[in-house]
């Protein structure tokens, strides 16, 4: 059957990123009007309207979608390859997630669901800026959208054919796209807005920690193969692009850092807090960009060298890692224009930096990216030990920097081991994901229990 690209569908995705821009902009937007002299009821208005422009055009996408299945439009592909022309109305409802397709996109409606409670529902949880939550959830939302959003989903067969797969092959991938969607959906749609959970003793250490262990676990043992389903060769290779799944696996992967940042910056914020920047700050920057550069470079070539040449793995970083140390580079130097309050802004900005840097470049890439996102986990968690271990102050006791000497070298030989113990990447990121975590905990309950003076 030929199929043949949806225009319609195209010009809404095209319009849904243009609208995640202008949230990207939200603040600057609203102030010129501000200065323009506009009402306050004016300035809310164009705030929420932008806020629910990218929302309203997935669900025009959506809707669409869920009307071709109940419809029974053969025209459109993922009805002709899951339905026939009698299915029943569960088989109808069942084949909305279906495939890594289906999946893919009422994933992103349980992220949407989730992000719309949470920001419609403030007294949930309590957030700092929810300026910075539009912004986060502006990028997730772009990568949703050129990453997991299958272009197939929206397609149109010329012949109007139904081709479907068996009863049971439908069921067992519903099943398993509804379980995949419900956990990464969740976990995604609350990313925005962990980014920026106001702090308190009582909540969010504990709310943090709970969601970047079960970031990292959605991964380990979370319904991953349901995005992927080639991978247990239950899916006709005719039907579905290979490189296509496995690359929307990948920005799933690299997606779910959205659960571990959110407790690496308060960690980093509280180490500020406690410890101001003491002598040898600069050169505990230099060695922990140095470090995250290295660390980047060398996982890359250690876990693609048995599947890839060298010149290679050398061809794709240098496409892979311009994005990442470009964003880096910006957000490092952000804060020297007073952008940021913190003891060690530019290493804050370092860590921001690749971690937007990283989700940007996965969309490039499948293998290459999985092996970036292990020496980013390293970076990220040495950027927070290098800085106490070189610097010196009152506050930096001998037994703090042997703490983060020894959390350094477990982190070190825990990534040796991983790599060792497991040949599927899609592991030993968030085995690492989760030994960072409880190492991280050790550190910090070894910092001072009260707030320094800056």
């Amino acid at each position: 059957m030929e199929t043949v690209e949806s225009p319609f569908a195209n010009v809404i995705v095209a319009c849904s990123l243009l609208s995640c821009f202008a949230l990207l902009l939200s603040s600057p937007i609203r102030k010129f009007f501000i200065s323009r002299g506009w009402s306050n009821n004016r300035i809310i208005f164009i705030g929420k309207s932008l806020r629910l422009l990218p929302i309203i055009l997935f669900l025009i996408l959506l809707i669409r979608y869920i009307i071709a299945h109940f419809t029974l439009d053969s025209s459109h592909v993922h009805v002709a390859f899951h339905l026939n022309s009698d299915s029943q109305y569960s088989h109808r409802i069942m084949s909305l997630f279906a495939g890594y397709d289906g999946a893919s996109i009422m994933l992103m409606s349980i992220l949407l669901a989730t992000h719309l409670i949470l920001s419609f529902n403030p007294s949930i949880i309590i957030i700092r800026n929810k300026d910075m939550v539009d912004r986060w959830f502006s990028l997730l939302w772009i990568i949703c959208l050129t990453g997991i959003l299958p272009e197939q989903t929206f397609e149109i067969i010329n012949s109007n054919e139904f081709a479907p797969v068996s009863i049971d092959l439908l069921f067992m991938s519903a099943k398993n796209g509804m379980l995949s969607s419900m956990i990464f959906g969740i976990l995604l749609g609350f990313g925005p807005h962990a980014m920026e959970l106001a702090p308190s003793e009582k909540l969010t250490r504990p709310l943090l920690f709970t969601i970047g262990i079960l970031g990292m676990v959605s991964i380990l043992f979370g319904p991953l193969e349901s995005l992927t389903p080639l991978a247990n060769n239950v899916w006709d290779v005719t039907i579905f692009s290979v490189p296509e799944i496995i690359r929307m696996s990948t920005i799933v992967t690299s997606l779910m850092i959205f659960c571990l940042v959110p407790i690496i910056i308060h960690y980093s914020e509280n180490i500020d807090s406690k410890i101001p920047a003491g002598k040898n700050r600069s050169t505990g920057l230099a060695v922990s960009i140095l470090v995250g550069f290295i660390s980047l470079t060398c996982f890359s070539f250690i876990l693609l060298s048995p599947e890839w040449s060298n010149a290679s793995i050398f061809y794709e970083l240098l496409t892979e890692l311009f994005p990442i140390l470009l964003f880096a580079l910006i957000f490092s130097l952000l804060p020297i224009i007073g952008l940021d309050e913190r003891s060690r802004p530019e290493l804050h900005g370092w860590r921001y930096g690749l971690f937007v840097g990283l989700l940007i470049g996965s969309l490039n890439s499948s293998l290459i990216s999985l092996s970036l996102l292990n020496g980013w986990i390293i970076a990220v968690f040495l950027s927070l030990t290098i800085p106490i271990i070189v610097e010196s102050s009152p506050l930096l006791s001998a037994k703090l920097k042997m703490f983060n000497v020894v959390t350094s070298i477990i982190m070190c030989i825990s990534v040796i081991v991983s790599i060792n113990l497991f040949s599927d990447m899609h592991y030993v990121l968030p085995s690492l994901g989760i030994i960072s975590i409880f190492l991280m905990e050790i550190n910090n309950s070894q910092l001072p229990k009260h707030i320094q003076p800056a």
